[in-house]
């Protein structure tokens, strides 16, 4: 049996635990804090969630489908919430551009932003329809950036945000199969709605949209004209269209006509929101509004 001299011994206990602070210093990742996100809306903000996992902590700025997102107002609250964030994720075009000063006022070296607007560009509609949360191929192409801006900030969990993005796509293949069902069920449909905000699963359902300056004239907040809306509500009353979609965010003496109009001649009526409903992750809000679609076709059929 091998002895050991005292200096012997206060040399090995020396190496044993500088062996194992440095396993402690090289493995910093298992003690890092997560990484900060603040999504403008809640869509994004669940779709962060699902790339990030437990490596990330999101907040989502708009998060209740009661409030106006065309009448959201900033606050001093959220300068300080975005000077501390590591990743800001927009939808861009526009829509929530109460927080482009902002960005500017509270700039942060090392801080990244990703806007749909930019990642989905080739996705945006020729009428610069700012809603992009309603299409898919934008959100996924929006998550593709969200999982490689989070990889370069925190690079020991790449592979965890490239897994998130993975589960992400798995998710939106439900959406796609109640696409192709309502397709298949009712095509070629001839809609409109009060506001632009769900046309891009309009256009990707295959659905011709009608009247369309109405609905911008209405997102804007603009009076429409006498013209535009006698046209609107004579479509209605006329059964020109087999549906109309509204937001339930958006109120206003006009839109409540519209609805009521389409009500009492029999034309199917679903509302819709820009923000999903607290804990409802994206796909499950937009196969909700899909079903609730369907739900209220096959209801005008029975009663045809």
């Amino acid at each position: 049996m091998q002895l050991f001299t005292r200096p012997q011994i206060g040399r090995l206990l020396l190496t044993l635990w500088v062996a194992a602070f440095g396993a402690v210093v090289a493995t910093p990742a298992a003690f890092a804090k997560p990484v900060s996100v603040i999504a403008a809306e809640s869509s994004y903000g669940s779709m962060v969630k699902m790339v990030g996992g437990d490596h990330v902590d999101v907040s989502s700025l708009l998060d209740s489908p009661d409030v106006d997102p065309h009448k959201f107002k900033s606050s001093p609250k959220i300068g300080r919430q975005l000077s501390q964030a590591d990743l800001v994720v927009m939808n861009g075009q526009g829509f929530d551009g109460w927080l482009d000063p902002l960005l500017e006022g509270s700039k942060a070296s090392d801080r990244r932003v990703v806007k749909a607007s930019e990642a989905g560009s080739a996705m945006v509609m020729p009428d610069d329809n700012a809603h992009l949360f309603y299409s898919p191929q934008a959100m996924l192409a929006t998550a593709s950036h969200v999982a490689t801006a989070l990889a370069e900030i925190d690079p020991d969990h790449k592979s965890a945000y490239q897994d998130g993005l993975a589960q992400f796509r798995e998710q939106l293949l439900p959406v796609y199969e109640h696409i192709q069902k309502l397709i298949a069920s009712h095509p070629n449909l001839t809609v409109t709605a009060t506001v632009p905000v769900y046309n891009y699963m309009l256009n990707l359902l295959g659905y011709n949209v009608l009247y369309h300056d109405i609905q911008f004239a209405s997102m804007h907040g603009s009076r429409p004209s006498a013209k535009q809306v006698k046209k609107f509500i004579s479509g209605l009353k006329n059964h020109k269209v087999s549906l109309l979609i509204y937001n339930v965010q958006v109120h206003s003496r006009l839109t409540k006509n519209q609805v009521q109009t389409a009500k009492d001649n029999g034309v199917p009526v679903v509302g819709v929101s820009a923000i999903p409903l607290h804990g409802e992750n994206y796909a499950e809000w937009q196969i909700e509004q899909l079903k609730a679609i369907e739900k209220a076709l096959e209801k005008a059929d029975n009663a045809a």
